[in-house]
């Protein structure tokens, strides 16, 4: 079974490019939902609080937006909490892909190149979508502001630095139809060796 990873900026479209692969029959891991399940877990919660501050909890809950406001104005906190949260989502994703039964399984992440897991993949797609378009997605999708939506870009690689690390390209700008590149892509991943 191949291991595919499909990554591009904060609002690039990855969500909905996920959703025709699933309809074309391909297992899809969001890592990021996954990673969500984690501050579920009573006790990494009570790690988190312990390294970030009770601050983030509300409720015994995890404060997303406060957690937020710490780790995307602070590299080195935001590494901090990368190093805590992506091995239990790395994890997951190996025990899920193990029971998957298709020629090839996605985990769909914004930040798999930055955080060092491209080589943990066959083929990497990167969703290239024009920044300000991105934005506007992201802004509308999250309810933040412009500003919110390019400090958390600035925390991932561009979208030109993506594409050179990518074996296929997706473009996603509001003019190029998607499904034909959609299928040829899976088409690619298929019948190739």
């Amino acid at each position: 079974m191949k291991n595919i990873a499909l990554t591009g900026t904060i609002g690039s479209g990855k969500t909905l490019i996920c959703s025709v692969f699933e309809r074309l029959g391909v297992p899809v891991f969001v890592a990021d939902k996954e990673a969500i399940k984690c501050y579920k877990d009573k006790t990494f919660l009570s790690e988190i609080a312990t390294e970030f501050g009770n601050k983030i909890l509300e409720n015994g809950q995890l404060n997303k937006k406060a957690l937020a406001n710490i780790v995307f104005t602070d590299n080195k906190k935001l590494e901090k909490l990368n190093s805590m949260v992506h091995p239990r989502v790395l994890e997951m994703y190996n025990l899920w892909q193990e029971s998957q039964k298709a020629p090839y399984t996605i985990m769909e992440s914004a930040i798999v190149l930055e955080i060092g897991w491209g080589k943990k993949f066959d083929k990497i797609i990167t969703v290239d979508s024009p920044k300000k378009i991105s934005i506007e997605r992201a802004m509308k999708r999250d309810n933040l502001s412009y500003d919110e939506i390019e400090e958390r870009m600035n925390n991932q690689f561009s979208n030109e630095e993506k594409i050179k690390r990518a074996d296929y390209i997706i473009h996603h700008d509001n003019k190029t139809m998607l499904l034909p590149q959609i299928l040829e892509i899976n088409n690619q991943i298929i019948t190739k060796k």
